[in-house]
């Protein structure tokens, strides 16, 4: 052996010995790929050198990997992006995905938008080509450790969205390693796309993104004001027996179909447009695309899925575009009988039934002239706000607002502006307080109904069947 192939295995053995997943990236070539030609974006290419340290004195490391990234400077549109894939030498095949749809997500400008207004970034990464040196491919988990650190490095920081293309990477992605890799496979191709943050952290800051939404567009509070729990109606209806509410079920499924379906499914995304199902279970997601009518496609892990839950995929696809729909018209039929109060309940156990509880509503009687509506201040806001008009001989007059939290929490109040001499304004209050009750109760039968229709599709078992 060589001497400098001796001194190669002494460095990949240190190399493993000191491996516990911290890198150092070294920026060797930074340099804008467009020259600020295009004054509407920028792109610059990184060459990064991957680095393992091998001690506590970070000059002390051993390059492991070499990486290709762009960073694409605030683009405005799909043809900005396009335009620096065409800019840049950007190997992988990223044009098809800025340019289409996925299934389960939406065309890529919106949800790159969506990404930006959240994190409040404006750039997007493209993490190219991924080159690991000799020695270094089994080192565990270094790739997912090379695509966070990049995410998170000077080409990263600044960008709401990640592309990155396996395809041009020098080793191959174990099921291990994509799962610990944020980043999602798009549609039918092999690039991976995601949110360049932590889910965790994408979802809090969304969800202060919707609540300042929602601070800045709800009118302020006024002193006439009053508030209840919903928690005290639910907890009446749960001692009661729950209602029996006709359905025109689907057949179920046979025994043998039905023994491939995961243990525990989460929620189900459909797609009418495009025909895609993905079934959320708590052993992954599993997708299945192809317009009503036509043979069902396999996608993703489906496809490494086994037999029965293949088979089980196929015939779940079928079903839900041949019953769900008319399904779910019916819920909102029912939910509509139940609040005007003709809705009828089953005659006896063998007539096909669904469960939803017996809540029991009472709205309060408007006590002033005129008609009120009520209207969300804005829509998939939480809390919900909703704005109280009154329609009186043609004059509009905004009474109030109503506030719906999520745990059940329902506030009403009446502008100070609006009618401060009316004598009895707890009875204003006192029905706004029932719409807001009415708006949460009608959300729980809905997830009820609907949650026994998915199950009746899926397999059948339900105790109405």
């Amino acid at each position: 052996m060589s001497s400098d192939a001796f001194d190669r295995s002494a460095l990949v053995r240190a190399v493993h010995d000191a491996w516990d997943r911290r890198l150092r990236l070294v920026h060797i070539t930074i340099a804008d790929e467009d020259g600020d030609g295009y004054p509407s974006f920028d792109v610059d290419r990184w060459v990064i050198e991957v680095r393992v340290p091998l001690s506590d004195d970070e000059a002390e490391a051993a390059p492991v990997a070499r990486v290709t990234a762009f960073t694409v400077r605030a683009p405005d549109e799909v043809d900005e992006i396009v335009e620096a894939l065409q800019t840049s030498d950007a190997a992988g095949s990223y044009s098809i995905v800025v340019t289409g749809t996925d299934p389960s997500g939406g065309p890529f400008a919106s949800l790159f938008a969506g990404a930006a207004e959240v994190l409040e970034r404006d750039d997007l990464l493209i993490i190219d080509r991924l080159e690991v040196g000799a020695g270094f491919e089994d080192l565990p988990h270094l790739v997912p450790a090379i695509v966070a650190a990049i995410q998170n490095g000077p080409a990263g920081r600044t960008a709401a969205f990640v592309l990155a293309d396996p395809a041009q990477w020098s080793v191959a992605l174990s099921d291990d390693d994509l799962g610990a890799i944020n980043l999602a496979q798009w549609a039918d191709t092999g690039v991976l796309v995601g949110v360049n943050a932590d889910p965790h952290e994408a979802h809090e800051r969304a969800a202060d993104l919707i609540a300042a939404r929602t601070a800045e567009d709800a009118p302020a509070p006024g002193a006439r004001h009053s508030d209840t729990w919903v928690s005290e109606i639910l907890d009446r209806a749960a001692e009661e027996p729950a209602l029996a509410v006709p359905f025109p079920l689907p057949p179920a499924l046979p025994p043998h179909i039905w023994a491939g379906a995961p243990a525990v499914v989460l929620h189900v995304d459909a797609d009418p447009d495009t025909g895609a199902l993905t079934i959320h279970t708590d052993d992954g997601k599993f997708e299945v695309v192809g317009l009503p009518g036509n043979a069902p496609q396999l996608v993703g892990a489906a496809v490494g899925s086994s037999i029965q839950t293949q088979a089980w995929l196929r015939a779940v696809h079928e079903r839900w575009w041949t019953y769900q729909p008319a399904l779910h018209d019916r819920v909102h039929e029912v939910i509509d009988q139940f609040l005007d109060g003709t809705l009828e309940l089953a005659a006896d156990d063998s007539q096909p039934h669904l469960h939803m509880s017996a809540v029991e509503l009472r709205r309060s009687a408007w006590p002033l002239p005129g008609e009120l509506t009520v209207e969300p201040v804005r829509e998939h806001a939480e809390p919900l706000v909703l704005g109280a008009r009154l329609d009186e001989d043609g004059s509009k007059e905004n009474v109030g607002a109503i506030t719906v939290h999520e745990d059940g929490h329902v506030e009403a109040f009446l502008h100070d502006e609006w009618q401060p001499w009316l004598p009895d304004h707890e009875a204003v209050l006192q029905h706004l307080l029932s719409l807001g009750v009415e708006e949460f109760i009608v959300g729980v039968l809905h997830d009820e109904l609907d949650a026994g229709v998915i199950t009746a599709i899926l397999t059948g078992d339900v105790d109405g069947h």
